[in-house]
C-alpha cells in the first residue's frame, strides 16, 4: 500500500495556482524530503496530506483512503508546523497528557525523555515559550506521536545548530526503532542530506523532480577545464550552471556521460566532481535572471 498518492492534484487560492497537477506516489516507511524555495507550495502540500484543506481538483489518498473528514486516516497521522496553536491556558504537561487521546501510538516515555533533553519545563504554558522553545516542543509532540504518517513543516525554524543536530539524531534513531513514513519540508537540503531516502522537489506548485536520495546525489557533475574544451563539449548537454573564469570554465551538467566522453575529458585534463544535492535543487529551480554575473558567457 502507498502512504500517499496524488493524482492530478491542483490547489488554487482565488486565481493563484499553488499546486499544479501533481501526480506521484510515496511508499510507506521512508524518510522523504519535500524541498522547494519559499513559496513553492510545500505547506499547502502538507496541509492537504493532513486533511486540513481540500484540493481544488484531482485526488489524494493516504493509506489508500480519502483523507478529508476521515477519522480512520486522521488518527494515523500528525502534522507539525511553525505556527501551531494550543490553548493559552494549557501547560506543556497538560498537552502531553492529551497525546494518547489523539495518537494511538503515543509514547509517553519518549515525550518525557525529549522534554528533558531539550530542557523544557512541563509546568510552563505553551503561550509563554519563545519561538525556538515552541519549535522544540512541537518536535516532542511530532516524534512522541509515532504516527504512521508524520508531516514536519520546517521543524527546525528558530533552533540553533546544536539543537538541530540533536533533532536529526533523535529522529533517525526513533525511525530505526519505529519505521514509519516521515515527510520533512525544507527549502535547503544541506543538513538533511544524510537523513533522507527520497526527495520531492517542487517549484511554483509543479513537480520538478521525485527521486531517491542516491539518484539525486549522482544527478549532476561539475566540469572544470579550459573553455575551448568544455564549451563545445556541453553544447548538447543539460547545463545546470555555468561560470567563466578567464580562459577556464566550470560547467555543472546532468550526469549522463558515456565512457568515451569521460575518457575524452580525462585526456584533456578536465576535472570532474559531484554537484551536491542542495546545489542541484537550487539550479533546477533557478528563475530567469537569477544567474550571477560570473555565470554569463
Amino acid at each position: 500500500m502507498k502512504a500517499v498518492e496524488f493524482k492530478m492534484l491542483t490547489r488554487k487560492f482565488s486565481k493563484i495556482t499553488v499546486l499544479d497537477s501533481l501526480t506521484f506516489s510515496l511508499d510507506e516507511n521512508k524518510i522523504i524530503g519535500l524541498i522547494g524555495r519559499n513559496g513553492a507550495g510545500k505547506s499547502t502540500f502538507l496541509k492537504i496530506c493532513a486533511g486540513l484543506i481540500r484540493p481544488t481538483s484531482g485526488d489524494i489518498r493516504v493509506f489508500g483512503e480519502k483523507v478529508f473528514d476521515n477519522i480512520n486516516v486522521l488518527s494515523r497521522l500528525v502534522y507539525i508546523y511553525d505556527d501551531m496553536k494550543f490553548n493559552d491556558y494549557l501547560k506543556l504537561s497538560d498537552i502531553l497528557e492529551l497525546g494518547p487521546m489523539y495518537h494511538k501510538n503515543w509514547d509517553s516515555d519518549l515525550a518525557l525523555r525529549l522534554m528533558k533533553l531539550f530542557g523544557l519545563k512541563d509546568r510552563v504554558k505553551y503561550s509563554k515559550l519563545s519561538r525556538g522553545m515552541k519549535s522544540m516542543f512541537n518536535i516532542v509532540v511530532g516524534l512522541s506521536s509515532q504516527a504512521q504518517l508524520t508531516l514536519l513543516d520546517e521543524p527546525t525554524l528558530g533552533l540553533d545548530a546544536a539543537v538541530r543536530k540533536d533533532f536529526y539524531r533523535i529522529l533517525l534513531t526513533d525511525y530505526m526503532e519505529h519505521p514509519r513514513t516521515i515527510i520533512i519540508s525544507s527549502h535547503l537540503l544541506g543538513e538533511l542530506e544524510n537523513l533522507l531516502e527520497e526527495i520531492i522537489l517542487i517549484d511554483g506548485g509543479k513537480l520538478v523532480l521525485h527521486r531517491s536520495a542516491e539518484e539525486l546525489k549522482n544527478y549532476g557533475i561539475y566540469l572544470n577545464g579550459r573553455s575551448d574544451i568544455v564549451a563545445p563539449f556541453i553544447k548538447n548537454k543539460h547545463v545546470l550552471n555555468l561560470q567563466n573564469l578567464g580562459n577556464s570554465m566550470i560547467a555543472g551538467i546532468e550526469n549522463n556521460l558515456s565512457e568515451s566522453e569521460l575518457s575524452y575529458l580525462h585526456d584533456n585534463n578536465v576535472d570532474i566532481s559531484r554537484i551536491s544535492m542542495e546545489d542541484v535543487c537550487i539550479y533546477l529551480t533557478r528563475k530567469k535572471g537569477d544567474e550571477e554575473i560570473d555565470d554569463r558567457q
